[in-house]
């Protein structure tokens, strides 16, 4: 999948999220299959197809402890059912807990297709 095609589907599935991490991020989390939380005890997604410079001003908020995040992806179409709250902010949601790849569907997991 390229970044036309998740732009698309992004567009016309408001069920389809992104979750930028980094490689090792991406690693574990599917060998896992889950999205562990943060320590806040959430799992944070966007609509919005950010190369990893911006993902990393506008959604890690340009932190040097979130530095390579962004470079990698999943795109996912999370279950209707799943209660996610749009943030304050103008680009992220977030859900309470885990999220369990399998009760989903993976579109995409990779390098960030967006440029830089």
């Amino acid at each position: 999948m390229n970044s036309i095609e998740i732009r698309s589907l992004l567009q016309a599935d408001p069920d389809v999220f992104i979750h930028y991490t980094d490689e090792t991020g991406l690693r574990n989390i599917l060998q896992e299959g889950v999205i562990r939380p943060n320590r806040k005890g959430h799992v944070y997604f966007t609509q919005e197809p950010f190369t990893q410079e911006d993902a990393h001003m506008n959604l890690f908020l340009a932190q040097p402890t979130h530095e390579g995040r962004g470079s990698h992806i999943l795109v996912l179409r999370l279950d209707p059912g799943i209660r996610i709250t749009k943030m304050s902010d103008i680009y992220e949601f977030r859900i309470q807990d885990s999220l369990k790849l399998h009760q989903h569907e993976v579109l995409y997991t990779g390098k960030n297709p967006f440029g830089s």
